[in-house]
């Protein structure tokens, strides 16, 4: 089984802007392969396909699942039915980087006419064609619940962990570890209820528009030198800069790809 690091750090800058004593960063998108949550989660998975020749999946435009997948495995192809979330110039940049892979097949449409296709083609597959479950999901994830015993063991519960929330599996590692952890809802609104409804501390029904998280991530770009997604991270920014109190310590999991520049692509 490959091993992959786990790399926390503090930011200085981050705990002033925040005006908070100290934050930790665990840096996911420093991972290899353009990094994020969805490598160090699909290691296991990527190492146990055998005689797979093509990857379907039903998932969001451009998302991080094919993204780490296409570069995990060059010689598999991934087949994407990628759905419009309405993240403006983010979406856009991430739908580019993975039409720019050679074993990326990308369709991108409205939820109902990707879900068509990706069931329309799993009942015609062949051997060598495996449908993963619907955005990535994943039953096992060692890697992950590993990354977290060691952060929590090496910050104790000293710090208090913020961590965005799609399918919700990070939150319950982490939860599993310490009550210390507030997850922050970063999926469409009708989903958001659900799965405020679903997991313990889940939080931020509310969302600022992504204009406004597109110039805090800027901001923080400026404080930190790293870009980051404005649809994930800028949701967990913007609510911890929304809370009249904070605790002292806060620990930040960037979930997110690297090097996705979508500001480039807003010009």
């Amino acid at each position: 089984m490959t091993e992959l690091f786990t790399h926390t750090e503090q930011n200085d800058s981050l705990a002033n802007w925040l005006g908070v004593e100290s934050v930790a960063l665990v840096r996911e998108d420093l991972l290899p392969n353009g990094g994020g949550k969805k490598r160090r989660a699909l290691q296991d998975f990527s190492d146990g396909l055998n005689q797979i020749n093509h990857l379907h999946l039903l998932s969001y435009a451009g998302s991080h699942t094919a993204f780490s997948m296409a570069q995990l495995q060059p010689e598999l192809m991934v087949h994407l039915y990628g759905s419009h979330y309405g993240g403006g110039d983010y979406e856009r940049a991430m739908i580019k980087q993975l039409n720019n892979l050679p074993n990326m097949d990308q369709a991108v449409g409205s939820s109902l006419s990707m879900a068509r296709k990706f069931y329309t083609n799993r009942m015609l597959a062949k051997n060598g064609h495996h449908f993963m479950k619907i955005g990535g999901s994943l039953d096992v994830d060692r890697q992950t619940d590993k990354a977290v015993s060691q952060v929590v063991e090496t910050l104790e519960n000293e710090y208090h962990h913020f961590v965005a929330v799609a399918s919700g599996n990070l939150l319950s590692a982490i939860h599993d570890q310490t009550e210390h952890v507030t997850g922050i809802l970063t999926q469409p609104k009708a989903i958001r209820i659900l799965k405020a409804l679903s997991l313990k501390r889940a939080r931020g029904l509310k969302q600022e528009s992504l204009g406004k998280r597109m110039r805090m991530m800027r901001d923080i770009q400026d404080l930190t030198g790293a870009l980051w997604d404005p649809i994930f991270m800028g949701t967990v920014f913007s609510y911890l800069k929304r809370q009249k109190q904070l605790p002292n310590r806060l620990c930040i999991w960037v979930t997110c790809p690297t090097g996705i520049d979508w500001i480039a692509s807003e010009d």
